[in-house]
């Protein structure tokens, strides 16, 4: 038996050869392969292999082994702008899709991509509205700041212009509106305090006939009427505060009575116009009033008295409230303007509630008691009184505060406006600008522990005064007439 197998076995090898040798011959047999598949089956993989990273860059093992990161793609390159052309083919356009909404701009990046946002936009992808238009930095308007279609626009108080960059506001007068005349004013706060800042309807624009009353004589003949129905409230309210300076205050004016005596403020809004309080015109029979004044007991040129022609009432004051305390005055003569006499501006309502009455102070000035039993001052003082929240106000006092009327003073400090003060201006500064916020009209004592100045909300009324210095009373040509001092 095994002399039968191995006589088998020779055959069976040549069998085998002559096998193997027809398989090489034909085409398809080949033994050999492609080189990517015999790469691929037969080449060990380099990624990741040990000391990889003391190895010299080298394109198809950091990207084509692996999938490589944009460091890994400049260590073969070493140049930025070669890797970035690379990479783009590699990476793809970020915004193909149009990522960036509202639009914003989209910036490819490498696995990444940038959106540049429009003006009210921010987020990732430009999806946040924000209102941080005129609320930032008044949208670097330097005087009035509006919203339009979320943007911005600006402008500029009466006697300005716009400037060519479409933010500042250029005057060519000598004594344009709201600006300080010499010196600049002390005690001034810019810290923001957001207050009640509610809207009314009391900014009528009509005028009753017994609102526009030509005066005889050139005098007003407003009845002297002291009973105002409000019982231990001062109608006229400076207590502590400083002596205005050389034009820190230029548009103080003093009403004076026939006795020559100072017994209200006001403030100069024009050559023809004069702001005052409607209590005011209880006050006395007659008065002319006098700009110009710093000293009532010295002259220093340039004070000078106007008779009033015209002296125009809000219809819907409230003698018993204080409601609607506002009134204004048409001189017989244009005032000239000079140093320590020009006028304050008039602001634009929701511009003015918006940023003016969230300053934290207001600036008030005017010859009343310097304290509150004592007598008037001689001298022009200036009082800066913060904004008081409206709520807190309410909660100081027994009397109706209106939507027409705002507190300001001190708590517990012995600073306010007294007797003597009614009428007269409060401004708020705003990039050294001075627009008139309020007009002087009440309060419980002077500088009381716990009690604050109540101030006619001007705001309320631009509409009305615009209209009141509209009316057609036609001005006659005279010669003002050099003041005397008041007593």
């Amino acid at each position: 038996q095994s002399t039968t197998l191995t006589s088998m076995e020779g055959p069976l090898r040549l069998a085998l050869l002559l096998s193997a040798l027809a398989g090489l011959l034909l085409p398809e047999g080949s033994v050999f392969t492609g080189r990517e598949l015999a790469h691929r089956v037969l080449r060990s993989r380099r990624a990741n292999s040990v000391f990889e990273e003391l190895k010299k860059g080298n394109l198809e093992r950091e990207c084509l082994e692996e999938v490589c990161s944009y460091e890994e793609a400049r260590e073969v390159f070493e140049d930025d702008r070669k890797t970035v052309s690379r990479w783009h083919g590699v990476d793809g356009d970020q915004c193909e899709n149009s990522p960036c909404q509202n639009q914003g701009t989209c910036r490819d990046g490498i696995g990444d991509y940038l959106c540049i946002c429009t003006e009210g936009y921010e987020g990732k992808n430009c999806e946040l509205f924000t209102r941080k238009l005129c609320s930032l930095d008044n949208g670097d308007c330097e005087q009035f700041c509006q919203e339009v279609q979320n943007s911005v626009v600006c402008s500029c108080a009466k006697g300005y212009t716009i400037g060519n960059d479409g933010k500042s506001c250029i005057s060519t007068e000598m004594f344009p509106c709201g600006k300080v005349t010499g010196g600049r004013m002390r005690n001034e706060r810019s810290a923001a305090q957001v207050t009640d800042s509610s809207e009314t309807k009391t900014d009528s624009t009509t005028l009753a006939q017994e609102d526009l009353s030509p005066t005889k004589d050139s005098l007003s003949l407003y009845p002297n009427n002291t009973d105002v129905g409000m019982a231990d409230n001062d109608g006229g309210r400076i207590v502590g505060g400083q002596d205005c300076k050389e034009g820190e205050c230029p548009w103080q004016a003093l009403l004076v009575n026939e006795d020559n005596k100072g017994f209200c403020g006001g403030t100069i809004l024009n050559e023809h116009y004069i702001l005052t309080a409607a209590h005011c015109l209880h006050e006395a029979k007659r008065f002319t009033v006098r700009v110009g004044e710093r000293n009532l007991e010295k002259e220093e040129g340039n004070e000078m008295m106007h008779e009033v022609e015209t002296v125009i009432k809000h219809s819907k004051f409230n003698t018993h409230t204080y409601d609607c305390d506002i009134a204004v005055l048409r001189l017989k003569t244009p005032i000239t303007f000079r140093r320590n006499v020009a006028p304050a501006c008039l602001p634009q309502k929701d511009w003015a509630e918006a940023t003016l009455m969230t300053q934290k102070t207001g600036i008030v000035s005017g010859f009343g008691r310097t304290h509150e039993k004592g007598r008037q001052s001689s001298t022009l003082k200036m009082l800066t009184v913060p904004y008081v929240d409206r709520n807190t106000c309410k909660l100081s006092t027994g009397f109706t505060i209106t939507q027409n009327m705002f507190c300001a003073g001190y708590n517990d400090k012995l600073e306010d406006t007294c007797q003597g003060d009614s009428g007269g201006p409060h401004v708020t500064r705003f990039q050294d600008t001075y627009y008139v916020t309020g007009i002087v009209s009440w309060g419980e004592g002077c500088a009381r522990k716990g009690k604050f100045g109540i101030y006619t909300k001007v705001t309320n009324f631009l509409k009305w005064i615009e209209k009141s210095m509209r009316a057609k009373v036609p001005p006659r040509p005279e010669t003002p007439v050099p003041a005397t001092p008041a007593h």
